[in-house]
């Protein structure tokens, strides 16, 4: 009886605990239904939060201002987000709300870095079952997600020599240069408005014309402002685009020079000696403050002993040249004076002598400085300046060697462990284009000097006198030849920035005028891997290792062409890769 009993109870306790433990599991499996609801729509709404982020970093690229910058991307995040998430999605409550904020990082010390955040925050009512029960009809849940892009701070550095002023194009009507104003004025338009841009042009001196901004108004007056003339002062320029880059302080911005040319540089900006020695130069002779001249060749139609000049012979562009003027006087009187500026070749990368353009100011906002000692009866107007300076010298007014940079593999102008055009003769070595549509077809590519001793002085340097073993400041091919030392120097300089880490793209227009093209100059200065075909080259051509690749440093693109209508597509090219890598 008792055991029956006990089995009684003990079944009506089973029965109570069972009922109890129903209770507790079904709101167990009631609350796991509700917080599985949640977990599926959150992680559904962080997808869609991200993939909005992701897409409104894109589409700031798709304005010209920053607020309709911010407006498509607003618009395109909530579409790409409405595209994951729709209304309704499992049950949830009401339109979602999505809220995308955009703001650049800042370092430690509260400045900015040049990293512009994209935030999306995202929220929707989760439904509720089990909770309902007790008065909960729905959960909020929020998702947020940051894309980054890296700010682009961009200079553009555009050649505005006189070689630009080519003849109208007979299908486009334009010359090279109203072809680069156009080309640049469409790259510009590919960029975001959340992108920092500038401007700086250059002839024999390099004008800021608009520093780094979001603001396009005053950038694209001054692009279409752009007139043509004048020499080819690329060391400036890029000294004062490197400059622009530091002041504008991003070190976590994708810091970039893009650097159009039509040829080669032929403007050193230096320290000069003043010549007070009596040595033999190129013609024309100026008289010494004694009234003395030099000793010359007298052709027949001339009486005068001043005879030096355009009575030589005739180099590959069919000027006629200078002759060596012997025991040439000095005009300077202070062998320890020097002038300060910027002097230019002037005729046309001449292999013999011929006009010393200068002094100009290396910049809109530096200065030029001729002693006393030199300036004597007017004697100083433009292109005599090369009887008054006694050398080219060893380095720029920044600190650059005019005598090229370290080479790190092998090459045609590698000498002395330096990629150099110390030993370059520039008008030589002629090649014609595959291509019958290349014009002009045929081109000359240089070669080294020692190969065509019979040519001009047969060298860069003086080979005796006072200033023997300096480079010479009186024939153009070795003004161009300095020049594009400095070049590659001034931009390895540049690269070389380990805070702001600059690129240096180049895009190079080849024909225009009679300068010579060249393989190697711009791919060092974009520091190209390969130095590759020119469009004067045959098709046997193969390219070969950059010689001055540093493999520390960025890469930039380089890009060529001899076809001035294609500038727009080369430029266009660029953009797509800067936005690329600033994603």
């Amino acid at each position: 009886m008792v055991s029956e009993r006990r089995r009684q109870q003990q079944r009506g306790f089973a029965i109570v605990f069972y009922a109890s433990m129903l209770i507790f599991v079904t709101g167990c499996v009631g609350l796991a239904v509700d917080v599985g609801t949640i977990f599926l729509i959150k992680a559904r709404l962080s997808a869609a939060a991200d993939a909005a982020a992701l897409a409104a970093g894109r589409s700031v690229n798709l304005a010209d201002t920053v607020d309709q910058a911010t407006t498509n991307a607003t618009s395109t995040a909530n579409a790409i987000f409405a595209s994951n998430f729709p209304t309704g999605y499992f049950n949830s409550q009401g339109a979602p709300t999505v809220t995308p904020t955009f703001s650049e990082e800042t370092d430690n010390n509260g400045n900015p870095s040049g990293v512009l955040d994209i935030k999306v925050t995202a929220s929707v009512t989760a439904p509720t079952y089990f909770m309902n029960v007790f008065n909960v009809h729905g959960i909020n849940v929020a998702a947020t997600a940051t894309a980054t892009r890296r700010g682009l701070v961009l200079l553009l550095v555009l050649d505005q020599s006189s070689s630009m002023n080519t003849a109208a194009d007979p299908v486009t009507g334009l010359t090279a240069c109203q072809a680069m104003v156009a080309a640049t004025k469409n790259f510009v338009s590919l960029l975001s408005p959340y992108d920092r841009v500038g401007l700086v042009t250059f002839d024999i001196t390099a004008h800021m014309k608009d520093a780094p901004s979001q603001s396009r108004t005053q950038l694209n007056a001054d692009i279409n402002a752009i007139a043509c003339g004048s020499n080819t002062n690329t060391i400036s320029a890029l000294e004062v685009a490197y400059q622009q880059i530091k002041n504008t302080g991003l070190p976590l911005a994708l810091n970039t020079i893009v650097l159009f040319t039509d040829g080669s540089p032929n403007g050193v900006s230096a320290v000069f000696p003043a010549r007070a020695s009596v040595d033999d130069r190129w013609g024309p002779s100026l008289k010494a403050p004694d009234g003395s001249q030099p000793d010359g060749p007298t052709p027949p139609a001339q009486t005068s002993p001043n005879s030096c000049n355009n009575v030589g012979p005739t180099d590959p562009n069919g000027v006629n040249e200078e002759a060596t003027c012997v025991n040439m006087p000095v005009v300077c009187t202070d062998a320890a004076a020097t002038l300060r500026g910027t002097i230019a070749q002037w005729g046309g990368q001449d292999s013999y002598g011929a006009s010393t353009y200068g002094l100009a100011k290396p910049t809109d906002s530096d200065s030029i400085s001729i002693p006393a000692s030199c300036n004597f009866s007017g004697a100083l107007a433009g292109t005599n300046m090369r009887q008054f300076i006694a050398y080219i010298p060893d380095t720029d007014i920044y600190g650059n060697s005019l005598h090229g940079v370290a080479s790190t593999g092998a090459g045609p102008t590698v000498t002395g462990g330096k990629v150099t055009r110390d030993f370059w003769l520039f008008q030589t070595t002629n090649l014609c284009s595959p291509d019958a549509t290349v014009s002009p077809n045929c081109k000359n590519t240089g070669d080294q000097w020692a190969n065509h001793a019979a040519i001009g002085s047969g060298s860069n340097k003086f080979t005796a006198g006072a200033y023997n073993g300096f480079f010479r400041p009186d024939q153009p091919n070795t003004i161009v030849a300095a020049s594009m030392n400095g070049t590659m120097a001034e931009a390895n300089r540049i690269r070389s920035d380990t805070t702001y880490h600059p690129v240096i793209h180049t895009i190079y227009l080849t024909g225009n005028g009679t300068d010579s093209v060249d393989r190697e100059f711009l791919p060092i200065v974009a520091n190209a891997a390969q130095i590759t075909a020119l469009p004067y080259d045959p098709l046997s051509f193969v390219s070969y290792t950059n010689p001055a690749y540093q493999t520390s440093q960025e890469t930039g693109k380089y890009l060529v062409t001899a076809d001035r209508n294609k500038l727009t597509a080369l430029f266009a090219q660029l953009a797509s890769e800067i936005l690329r890598l600033s994603k």
